[in-house]
């Protein structure tokens, strides 16, 4: 059993080429119907430029006595912290997909999402176990993971969108677990640098598993779109 087509041909309207007549209309309207204020893309990027400057950061760290080294570790460990809690979420949601429209030949099993969703899980506990023993406080948003947070916000749009399928979410979810090992990669050198060198075998082992993830969400991937 194959995957539903998403790149079937349907009711998508959107494209100028399919509506030839309405080209002169549409022009016209922009003419009659012209912008609301005035300014170009220089203007908006001045704007950007002002406000950039005019504004504070979006999160900064805790009043905590700590070196810079330690005080950048607490940062990362805080985005690996949220990235992981966000993690187990989302794949939750794609076990519902899963349950949903079901599998196809090559694709993952609901026992093989479960796996990574608690792998994903005891990656949270590690992260939160480390910010611990540095006398962190885990509920704290770094500005990592306020970043991280942010700029992922998207895939779990995806995943949570009733309209997508089990593939469609699996290629963000390619997205997330691209992100998420080159962020353990970063964290066991920033690991290195403040000389925690008790944290570093678990985040290589996490980094492993993070791969391992990626190798598998590629090959279900690779398996839908194969004829």
């Amino acid at each position: 059993m194959k995957p539903s087509n998403a790149t079937r041909p349907g009711d998508n309207h959107t494209g100028i080429a399919l509506h030839p007549e309405m080209t002169k209309e549409m022009l016209e309207g922009t003419i009659e119907f012209g912008p609301t204020s005035r300014g170009g893309p220089d203007m908006i990027a001045a704007n950007r430029v002002r406000v950039a400057k005019e504004s504070h950061p979006a999160a900064t760290m805790p009043p905590v006595e700590a070196p810079a080294e330690d005080l950048a570790l607490l940062d990362k460990l805080g985005a690996r912290l949220a990235f992981e809690r966000m993690g187990v979420r989302l794949y939750d949601a794609l076990i519902s997909k899963h349950d949903a429209f079901g599998t196809y030949a090559g694709g993952p099993s609901r026992e093989d999402l479960a796996h990574i969703r608690d792998e994903e899980h005891r990656h949270m506990q590690l992260v939160e176990q480390m910010i611990l023993a540095m006398g962190g406080d885990p509920t704290t948003v770094t500005p990592c993971a306020n970043l991280q947070a942010t700029a992922s916000r998207g895939i779990g749009d995806v995943l949570v969108d009733p309209r997508t399928n089990l593939v469609e979410c699996l290629d963000a979810m390619m997205v997330a677990e691209l992100a998420d090992h080159e962020s353990w990669e970063m964290l066991a050198s920033v690991a290195q640098l403040a000389k925690r060198a008790d944290f570093e075998p678990k985040i290589r082992e996490a980094e492993q598993t993070e791969a391992e993830h990626m190798v598998k969400v590629r090959g279900w991937l690779a398996a839908a779109t194969t004829p």
